[in-house]
Parts: structure tokens; C-alpha cells; sequence
């Protein structure tokens, strides 16, 4: 291999980097931009076409002095410094520009669309100084090699659309799943920076090599006739063509990544996923075109019969998008749900990606190379390498702005990707037939036909099932549609929406990912129901003149229904992004009818951040309830940068009430969401509405018990009282703890505040979904036996007698009511049975501790006595379980009742009591071994009893010194978290309820 060559080759690898440092920086900026311009959606429209436009800019100005440059590759090294040197100081720039926006600019707008028209306007002047350089870049590097002695035209066109692609395609996968996690985002776009310095220094290094001639040539001459011989008039034509055929191209890249978005998830990592998939299939064209373009005799032609191709396959598509929610669960049921399994499960998902967009994308990258190798073999000169190029960039942003904007909303995603089909049909047939001799030969006359049958089957049998694609296959594994029907389906600018009546709930989706469901009046409130109530109605019981109330997220439209039943809320706004959704609620009926006719209810179709950083008005509360994080774009609303833009919108004593979930994720994940919380809002207390709902009171201000306001309104009397929701005590008793429980469950998990610049929950969330996590610790506190909360954190134990509502699916209630059940057995009120999954064994004990039976060793008395105080010592008063723990008792049913069950017995007696005294000196004895046998679970658990004992009597130093005398002997077991969370309690130096008799808040 000559020097030539080598250089040719080197050029070629160097512009893989610089295609995947581009690729990072789309995929980053999405994510800044997303800051200021709102929902992700958006901003990766924005930034596709904010990148496009400028690169469009960029090629078009470098193709005006292409040919008088004499070091085309020298002038291609320093745009790429100065890309990288941009890259390196754009987090800085980011920063001080946001922070100036949202302080100063967006306060000082009159109105709406001004400050729209300012975030808009900024952030494209944030970016927009590299993507015209990024634009600049391929027709340097092409009129570079293409003056390389010895470059053949096809050849060198294919091997840079095909290595540059390639980076691309690597750059997208890279940013997501290595970068990101490992970086942040200011690290992410630190490696890009770098990139383009390596590049632009080796470029450099290579220009100088060839300084002298016998490479790169000092500058082209324009050729002869160049405007008015054939190439004069095939320009036009063949920029037309680029222009719409990149339009079609982009409108299938939105179409494909809204449908598979329902088969596969709307996740961070499967949008990349799509994307490098996307980028992949242009990338194997231009290398097809890179082995066959220069032996082609006519390009023009052959270009035809690519768009026809392009086409057809665009069309198929759609019927290959309709299987893909039947191979989904496939893949499903044949993965675990672990770590292995989630990326296998990338892997085939991308393989579907594949399968689906590759053919299109196969042609569609082979569109370039052979129209720019065409008009330059027509003798139209190098200026054809940049006008094409900047044809085929403005040809995306109208793309991206048609479908996204107007013709999914109006056709629906099915009929935009045949629409978009149709026209790359129509281009080919008209190079076939205006552009190229032999206007009506065979293949021509095969073309139309061809067109026109598959139009017509897919129209006729191809259309995908719609209510498959709202079935959410990504997350149960199933595609029966039995007992379903469809209410309604729209797809939107931002996402597809369907309301879906299925047996016990009507659901409100989002690309197949359920949102809201509400069962019908006439039956049983779903699990839902409490939480969308509870949102409404907690800020009602607390906030003593809520006056001014924003609602973030629609969903079906109840929790905005829930607060304009009361008549202190004086307005009610709620932020919705997408329409469809507003308009699919409605179904909902008289469910949420206040939401709909209610005067004092206003709708915002906008992003929430947006909303909120223009500052145009401010609240007495915001409700945030919206989607799961792990939908891309949605993290960004339980970041430390989104709850500080909330607290600039709020009035002096106003309050935030935000959702979280604890099911598809970890306590870990969870923790970065709440520390992200407090940082601004340190006096939160947290409630749970069912199993997997939690509520985060976040006042400016502390707060009491919830006050009895909702429960004076007539209109909602009935709906709280649909949900178990009688009395405010019903309210209170959801509650779980507050600002020092919070702050010891982050501190137990080490959990740095979930931030914009490091987005680890949109990251992490989708794995979490699809292992099934769930964050169940803090549920687990207040459910368990153990009187943890009622030493740290005075929370109250209501007496058996107090009416409380039990309902369903509520962990905390459900331990209540066994706790009464047990009591009420034991004395012989009642003779209910014990319900619910782990309550036998307190049905055991019971009938231990009553009835004489086979006689059983002492270390199954201590397990069974165990079990019995898992089950009541933090439920119910000392009064009501004091007969649990009477010795006569048990040795009426155990004669011989061993001394180490009687030891016990006097601990939970003493713990029941708040003698802490005598519990520490109970427990002591037998962590001590005076007292045998004991089993290694029931030491574990008197451990936390004597830890709690050390807290009550003031030892600030108790759980330390108690893990360090008994730890090491007691493994940890099914008390392991505990003991980790009084721990992170004590390391805090968190205060206590140290009198015995302390109760309530």
C-alpha cells in the first residue's frame, strides 16, 4: 500500500471518530436542550432539527469556497478543533446560560409566547455554532480524498457515508450505555471534545504530509460548462430529489421509533437502540455503494431504481411493525428477568429494530453517495459535494417537522410511514422515467405496479391492530386481547394514546404503558383510585387556604377532579403534555367531570419545565403526578434542578405533593429521587396510598395532621369514602413518617440527589422495570411488628377500637387488621380468619399459645412467640396486647415451657409496655447466650429490639455499640435492612421519642 492509499484509508478511520463524536453530541444535546425546551420528545425533534439546519448551513457555505481551497483536509482539521474546543466548554456555557434564562429573561417576559419564543431562540444559538461546523465537515473531507491521486469518485463517496456512519451508529450506543452512566453528561461531552482534537490533530499531521503535491492537490478547476452543459440540469433535479427523499427518510425514523416505542418500551435505551439501527442500515449502504458505485455505467438510473426500492420496503414496514407485538412477548417469556436477561433483551429488541428499518435504511444511505458520484461524473465539480449534502440536511428538518407535527396527529403513524413510502416511489419513477433514458422500459412498468399492489395490501391487511399496540406487550409479556376493547386511540405529537376497557378498569395508555385506570362505580375502587384521590385530597386536608393549585400531568383527569370538589381551590391548572390525552380522559365520563366543566379548571398542553420556568404564576400547591421515570424524558421531572424551579413557583407556605412509585424500582434508584426532593423541600414527610404508591408531602414549612376540609364538601364525601378514605384519621394513619425518616432511608443508601446532568434514573429505571424491582422498605417500616416508627419517628398507634377503614392492597392497614384480628381471637370477640399472604403463622402461634398440643421444643416456641410479635407490637396500644404476652397463658398450653420462650415472652412484654429498661436487659440476656437455644432469626430480631431499647432511653450511640457486641454473632437475615436503617439513623444523629408515653406526631 502506497503513501496515497494510506492516507485514503487513514482519512476514512479518522472520520469514524468524528462520526461518533457527533452522534454523542446529538444524543447529549437532546438531553440539555430537554432542560430548557421541555418533554424529550421535543427535544430530540428540536435538536434534530436545529442539528440538520446547521449542518445544512454549514455545507452550503463550505460548498461556495470548496473549490478555491488548497488544503481542503487542513481546513477540515481545524473545524474539527474548533468542534472539540466548543464540546469542552459547552456544560459551562450551559450552565450560565440556564441559570441566567430562569433567573432573569424568563421572569421579565409579558408573555407565553415570548418566553417560548426566547427558549427556543436560545437554545438554538447554543448548539448551533457546531452543528454548522459539524456540517462543514464531510464535503472538506470528501473534496480531501476525493483529490487524492488515484480516488475514484464512487468509491471514496461510500467509504466516508459508510465509515462515518458507522461512528454514528457506535457514538449513539456509546453516549447511552457507557458514557452516561459513567460520565454524566459533562463527561460525556468531554469525550466527544477530546475526539474531535485527536481527529483534528492527526488530520492536520496528515495534511502536512501531503503539503507537497503528491497528494493533496492545491485547488480543482471549475469545470467547463459547469452550469450549462448536463450537469446544469440534472442539479435541480437530483437536489429535489435528496431534498424530499431525506424528508421521507426522517418521517420513517419518527414513524418506526413511535411504533416500536409500543412494542419495546418507550425507554432512553431503546430509543438509542433504534437509532443506531437507523444509523447502521444508512451506513451498510454507502458501503454498498462504496464496492459497486464506480463500476454503475448510469448512476441516475440506478438512484431511480433505489428510491423505488426504498420505497416498497418503507411500505412493509408497517405490516413487520404489527408482528413486532407478537414477537415481544416471545422474547419475554424466554428471558429471566435478571441482569443477563435485560441485555439479551436489548440485543434481540435491536435485532427487531434491525429487521424492521435496515432494508428501508439500507437504501436511504445509498441515496447520497450516488446522486453526489452522479452530478460530479456529470462534471458539476466539487461544489455538488456540499449542495447536495446541505439538500439532503434541509430535506430531514422538513421530515421531522411533517410528521411529528402534522401528520402523525392527523394520519396516525401507520398511514405517515405510507405516505412517506409513497413518495420515494414517486421519486424513483420520476428519475426513471424524466431523468434517464428509456422512460417506459420493463423495469419502470414493474416499479408502478409494484407500488401500486403494495399500497393497496397494505392498506387492506397491513395496518397494525391498534389495540395491540396499546396492549403494553414491553411489560407483560402477552399479546391475548380477550375481553378488551378499544374506547379511543390517537396518536399524538408526542406519543400515542388509547383508552382500553378491559374486565374490573378502564385504562388511559401511553404507547402501550398504562398511565391511569378507574374501575367502573358500580364495583370495587382500584388500587389507582386511592393514589389520584389522595393527590387531590391531601393538599385540601393540609394546606389551610389552597387557593392557587397547579396539577402536572392528566392522566385521567381525577386528582384535578378531586380538588375542584372542595371550594377552597380558587384555580386549578394542570400541565399536560400531550392533547391526546386530555381528549382520551374524557371517556372517563362523570369520573372526572369537574376536570372538564369546572370554570376554575385551565389545561396547559405544554411541558411542565417549561411552565414552570417562565414564572408567569405562583402557587399555593403543585400536585406532580407524572409518568414513570423510566419513560424517556419523564426523569427529568425528579431531578434537584426541576423541585428548585417548582419551589421558585410556589407562595410563602406553599407545598409540593409529588408521586412516586416504589414497584419497577429499587430502594436504591428511589433514594436519588427523594434526596433530590429534600435538597429543596428538608421538612418532606411521605404517605403510602396502596402497595406500590407512595405520596411525598415536600411544605416550605412543617405541617399537622391532616384537618378535616375535604370531608366538608358533599361532592367528595362519596368519592373518599368509595376509596376507604371515611375520616381524616384514614388519611393520617397513611402516613408513613417524615423529614428524619426520609433523610436515614437516603442515608442508608449512600444516595446522591438525582440530578439533570446526571441522569442515573432514566439509566437505571428501564433495567429495574424489567426485573421487576420494587423499593418496599419504607412500606415495610411501618408494616412490620416491630415498634420502629413508633420510637423514632412518634408515630401513633391507634387503639383497636378506633374505626379505621380497612382496604385492600394497603400494607400498613392490612398488618392493622391482623393485628386487631388476633386480639379480637384471642378474647374471644370475634372468630374471624386471618387473611393474606405470611399471616399463618401468627394463626399458629395463636393456637400455640391457646391450646395444649404435641408437645414441641423450645427452639419452635421461640420461632412461633417470634412470629406473633412480628405481628402485633407496633399495631395495637400496650392495653390491647398485653394478653399476648402472659406467661400463665403459655404455660397453661406448654407445662414444661422452656425458659428461653419465657425470656422472650418477657421482652415482647416489656417492649409492649415501653419498659425499656427491662426489654435492653431482656434482650441482653439472650443476645448474650444466658439463654438457649436461640434461633438464629428470633436473635436478629431481639437484636433490633435492643437497638430500639438503646434509641428510647437516649443512647445516642446504642445501635453502633449494639451491632459491635452482637453483630458479628447474628447474621443478617430478613432484619438486615432494618438494621441497616437504624444505622444510617443513628450515624444522622436523628432524635427520637424518648418518653414512653409519647404518641401521635
Amino acid at each position: 500500500m502506497n503513501r496515497i492509499a494510506a492516507t485514503r484509508w487513514a482519512l476514512q478511520l479518522l472520520f469514524v471518530l468524528s462520526g461518533c463524536a457527533a452522534l454523542i453530541y446529538q444524543s447529549i444535546w437532546s438531553h440539555y436542550l430537554g432542560l430548557t425546551l421541555g418533554h424529550a420528545a421535543y427535544a430530540q425533534t428540536l435538536v434534530l432539527m436545529m442539528f440538520m439546519g446547521g449542518m445544512a448551513l454549514g455545507a452550503w457555505l463550505i460548498s461556495r469556497v470548496t473549490q478555491r481551497l488548497r488544503r481542503p483536509v487542513a481546513v477540515y482539521a481545524g473545524a474539527e478543533a474548533l468542534i472539540g474546543v466548543l464540546g469542552l466548554v459547552f456544560h459551562g456555557v450551559f450552565v450560565a446560560y440556564s441559570e441566567y434564562s430562569q433567573t432573569t429573561v424568563l421572569p421579565a417576559l409579558a408573555s407565553a409566547n415570548a418566553a417560548t419564543a426566547w427558549q427556543w431562540a436560545s437554545a438554538a444559538a447554543l448548539i448551533a455554532p457546531q452543528t454548522v461546523l459539524l456540517g462543514a465537515t464531510f464535503p472538506l473531507i470528501a473534496v480531501g480524498v476525493l483529490r487524492l491521486d488515484g480516488s475514484q469518485q464512487g468509491k471514496t463517496l461510500g467509504g466516508l457515508y459508510f465509515t462515518n456512519g458507522l461512528g454514528a451508529a457506535l457514538g449513539a450506543l456509546i453516549a447511552t450505555f457507557v458514557l452516561l452512566p459513567a460520565l454524566g453528561m459533562p463527561g460525556a461531552l468531554d469525550v466527544a471534545g477530546w475526539l474531535n482534537l485527536l481527529v483534528a490533530a492527526a488530520s492536520m499531521a496528515l495534511s502536512w504530509l501531503l503539503r507537497e503535491g503528491a497528494g493533496e492537490t492545491t485547488a480543482a478547476a471549475e469545470p467547463a460548462g459547469g452550469t450549462e452543459g448536463s450537469a446544469g440540469r440534472l442539479l435541480p433535479a437530483l437536489l429535489a430529489a435528496t431534498f424530499l427523499s431525506s424528508a421521507a427518510s426522517f418521517a420513517y425514523e419518527l414513524g418506526w421509533v413511535r411504533m416500536l416505542n409500543q412494542a419495546l418500551g418507550s425507554s432512553l435505551h431503546s430509543f438509542e437502540l433504534m437509532l443506531a439501527s437507523f444509523i447502521f442500515g444508512l451506513a451498510l449502504g454507502g458501503l454498498w455503494v462504496r464496492r459497486v458505485g464506480d463500476r454503475i455505467a448510469d448512476l441516475v438510473r440506478y438512484a431511480g431504481f433505489v428510491q423505488v426500492l426504498m420505497g416498497l420496503c418503507a411500505m412493509l414496514s408497517v405490516a413487520l411493525l404489527g408482528n413486532a407485538y407478537h414477537w415481544v412477548p416471545t422474547i419475554l417469556q424466554a428471558l429471566g428477568r435478571t441482569d443477563a436477561g435485560y441485555a439479551l433483551y436489548n440485543i434481540a429488541t435491536a435485532g427487531v429494530a434491525m429487521l424492521i428499518m435496515a432494508p428501508a435504511a439500507f437504501f436511504a444511505g445509498m441515496t447520497l453517495p450516488l446522486f453526489t458520484a452522479a452530478l460530479l461524473r456529470r462534471g458539476a465539480g466539487e461544489r455538488a459535494v456540499g449542495q447536495v449534502y446541505a439538500a439532503n440536511t434541509l430535506g430531514a428538518i422538513l421530515g421531522v417537522l411533517l410528521a411529528a407535527h402534522v401528520l402523525m396527529p392527523m394520519l396516525g403513524v401507520g398511514m405517515t410511514l405510507l405516505l412517506a413510502g409513497a413518495v420515494d416511489l414517486l421519486i424513483g419513477l420520476v428519475m426513471l422515467r424524466g431523468l434517464s433514458p428509456g422512460r417506459w422500459a420493463p423495469g419502470v412498468v414493474v416499479a408502478t405496479g409494484l407500488g401500486s399492489v403494495m399500497m393497496g395490501v397494505m392498506l387492506q391487511w397491513g395496518m397494525p391492530d391498534r389495540l395491540l399496540q396499546s396492549s403494553g406487550v414491553f411489560r407483560y409479556g402477552k399479546s391475548d386481547m380477550t375481553g378488551r376493547e378499544l374506547l379511543f386511540y390517537r396518536d399524538g405529537a408526542t406519543a400515542s394514546i388509547a383508552v382500553v376497557s378491559q374486565p374490573g378498569a378502564t385504562v388511559i395508555s401511553t404507547n402501550g404503558k398504562p398511565d391511569a385506570g378507574l374501575a367502573p362505580s358500580t364495583e370495587a375502587a382500584g388500587t389507582d383510585e386511592i393514589t389520584m384521590l389522595m393527590l387531590g385530597a391531601l393538599p385540601l386536608a393540609v394546606h389551610p387556604q389552597p387557593q392557587e393549585v397547579a396539577v402536572v400531568g392528566w392522566g385521567s383527569g381525577l386528582s384535578t377532579h378531586t380538588l375542584l370538589g372542595s371550594d377552597l381551590p380558587k384555580r386549578v391548572d394542570s400541565i399536560e403534555i400531550e392533547e391526546a390525552m386530555w381528549e382520551g380522559a374524557k371517556l372517563f365520563g362523570e369520573r372526572n367531570l369537574r376536570a372538564y366543566q369546572d370554570p376554575r379548571s385551565h389545561v396547559h398542553f405544554e411541558d411542565a419545565r417549561e411552565f414552570f420556568a417562565r414564572g408567569q404564576r405562583r402557587y399555593d400547591v403543585v400536585v406532580s403526578e407524572p409518568s414513570n421515570p423510566w419513560v424517556s424524558g419523564v426523569a427529568s421531572l425528579f431531578t434537584h434542578e426541576f423541585y428548585r424551579g417548582v419551589k421558585r413557583s410556589l407562595k410563602p407556605g406553599g407545598m409540593l405533593v409529588q408521586w412516586v412509585h416504589s414497584y419497577e424500582i429499587s430502594d436504591a434508584l428511589l433514594t436519588e429521587m427523594i434526596a433530590a426532593l429534600m435538597q429543596e423541600f428538608p421538612d418532606s414527610e411521605i404517605y403510602a396510598s396502596n402497595y406500590a404508591d407512595l405520596i411525598v408531602l415536600a411544605p416550605l414549612d412543617r405541617v399537622g395532621s391532616p384537618g378535616d376540609a375535604p370531608w366538608r364538601s358533599s361532592e367528595l364525601v362519596a368519592e373518599l369514602r368509595r376509596v376507604g378514605l371515611l375520616t381524616p384519621t384514614d388519611m393520617a394513619v397513611r402516613r408513613i413518617g417524615g423529614p428524619a425518616v426520609l433523610r436515614s432511608y437516603v442515608r442508608m443508601q449512600g444516595a446522591k440527589p438525582h440530578s439533570d446532568f446526571f441522569p442515573t434514573v432514566s439509566l437505571q429505571a428501564p433495567k429495574q422495570r424489567f426485573s421487576g424491582a420494587h423499593a418496599d422498605l419504607l412500606q415495610r417500616l411501618a408494616s412490620s411488628g416491630l415498634p420502629i416508627l413508633p420510637v423514632l419517628d412518634c408515630r401513633r398507634i391507634w387503639p383497636a377500637t378506633e374505626q379505621i377503614q380497612h382496604v385492600a392492597g394497603q400494607p400498613m392497614l392490612h398488618a392493622r387488621q391482623q393485628a386487631i384480628w388476633a386480639a379480637e381471637r384471642f378474647s374471644g370477640r370475634g372468630a374471624g380468619q386471618a387473611r393474606g399472604e405470611g399471616h399463618s403463622l401468627l394463626a399458629d402461634a395463636l393456637k400455640l399459645q391457646q391450646q395444649p398440643t404435641t408437645p414441641l421444643d423450645a427452639e419452635a416456641l421461640m420461632l412461633y412467640a417470634a412470629n406473633l410479635a412480628q405481628g402485633v407490637l407496633a399495631h395495637l396500644p400496650a392495653a390491647d396486647q398485653q394478653m399476648f404476652w402472659d406467661t400463665a397463658t403459655w404455660r397453661k398450653a406448654h407445662p414444661a415451657m422452656p425458659s428461653g420462650a419465657l425470656e422472650l415472652l418477657a421482652l415482647y412484654e416489656a417492649t409492649a409496655r415501653r419498659d425499656w429498661a427491662a426489654a435492653e436487659k431482656a434482650a441482653d440476656r439472650i443476645l448474650a447466650g444466658q439463654v438457649a437455644p436461640s434461633p438464629q432469626g428470633v436473635k436478629e430480631q431481639v437484636l433490633v429490639l435492643s437497638m430500639l431499647a438503646g434509641l428510647a432511653q437516649g443512647q445516642p450511640q446504642a445501635v453502633r455499640q449494639r451491632e459491635a457486641r452482637w453483630g458479628r454473632n447474628v447474621p443478617g437475615g430478613a432484619q438486615a435492612e432494618i438494621r441497616r436503617f437504624l444505622s444510617a439513623w443513628e450515624a444522622g444523629g436523628e432524635r427520637t421519642c424518648l418518653a414512653p408515653s409519647s404518641s401521635g406526631r
